[in-house]
């Protein structure tokens, strides 16, 4: 599926190819600072391309930012499980060619961090930073769910691209913050159409509590989400015109589960065919939408971070609707 489509200020990209060529684009004619932050990069054509594009941008200010996930988990495979130590997906051969392709890209100049660490025993491992963002010198951002990995590029997903100065600061900061180890305020007001969510599990309830009441309060809710569970389904449930979206082939079946408990028999739970889905949004009373890294399932509520923007921009919720419908029909 591919549509891509131009709202004001905002693109919305539902091909990974189509986003990637733009991204070329974007990075190409960067002038001052290429920042990226993603949760899974790997060593594949994706990754291995990325790093390329920003080897040629030699005087520019480029930072990576990794989660910590990506040095355990490749290609789906938890590399310390059965299936890692088997090789399963050609796992541990991608997860060997990281470090050289880190050190290459570290030797050209860019500024590769990893996001928090997973502790002895890895008992830290729920505490993800989950974010998805790209920062292009002042003006350029994009927000969405696209990793940079070759499986997740094959998932149906979306990433928009803003053009908007005051976005893009705000979210440098938040950029700067985990970079740095710094906390960032949980809620950022833009401007009377744009809010931010920098949410951090259960030391930002109070911005998940607003966020939450914004949908139970509402007349109409879609929900688009892979992993979309407590309490995000609890607020929909009190909304009498919902639609929630998920994957016929969910990467995690035990999600289907969930769904049938008898506190979400009111919800109107449809699944989309084809490739896995990993889009994150919710249209409200079709006139907002909120997007970004979020899940909206219970692993987020309580331990990651993520950034999510609700939006006000009613050609932006006429195309992220056509999307939605044609997940189903």
């Amino acid at each position: 599926m591919s549509e891509d489509f131009t709202s004001s200020s905002a693109i919305v990209f539902s091909n990974s190819q189509d986003f990637f060529n733009q991204l070329t684009i974007d990075i190409q004619n960067a002038r001052n600072s290429i920042y990226i932050q993603c949760m899974s990069f790997e060593a594949d054509q994706v990754g291995s391309k990325l790093i390329e594009l920003l080897i040629h941008k030699p005087n520019i200010n480029c930072t990576l930012l990794i989660d910590s996930y990506s040095k355990y988990v490749v290609n789906d495979v938890f590399l310390l499980s059965p299936q890692g130590l088997f090789n399963k997906r050609d796992a541990l051969q991608e997860r060997r060619a990281l470090s050289p392709l880190l050190k290459k890209a570290r030797n050209a100049g860019i500024n590769i961090s990893f996001t928090a660490q997973m502790g002895f025993l890895l008992h830290k491992y729920p505490v993800r930073n989950h974010k998805k963002m790209i920062l292009i010198d002042e003006d350029i951002s994009y927000l969405g769910g696209m990793n940079f990995t070759e499986h997740n590029f094959l998932w149906s997903d979306l990433m928009i691209r803003h053009t908007q100065t005051s976005l893009n600061k705000a979210l440098k900061n938040s950029f700067m913050d985990d970079l740095s180890g710094n906390i960032t305020a949980p809620i950022e007001y833009i401007d009377d159409q744009n809010t931010l969510f920098f949410l951090n599990g259960l030391k930002t309830r109070a911005a998940w509590s607003e966020l939450l009441s914004m949908i139970a309060s509402a007349k109409k809710v879609v929900a688009i989400s892979p992993y979309i569970s407590y309490p995000m389904l609890d607020a929909i449930s009190r909304v009498a015109d919902n639609k929630v979206i998920t994957p016929t082939n969910n990467n995690k079946p035990y999600v289907k589960l969930i769904h049938n408990l008898k506190r979400y028999r009111n919800i109107n739970f449809m699944e989309a065919d084809g490739n896995m889905l990993h889009m994150k949004v919710l249209i409200l009373n079709d006139e907002a939408v909120v997007y970004g890294s979020a899940n909206f399932d219970t692993i987020s509520y309580l331990f990651e971070k993520e950034v999510v923007l609700k939006r006000k921009d009613q050609q932006l919720v006429q195309q992220l609707n056509a999307i939605a419908n044609n997940l189903i029909n």
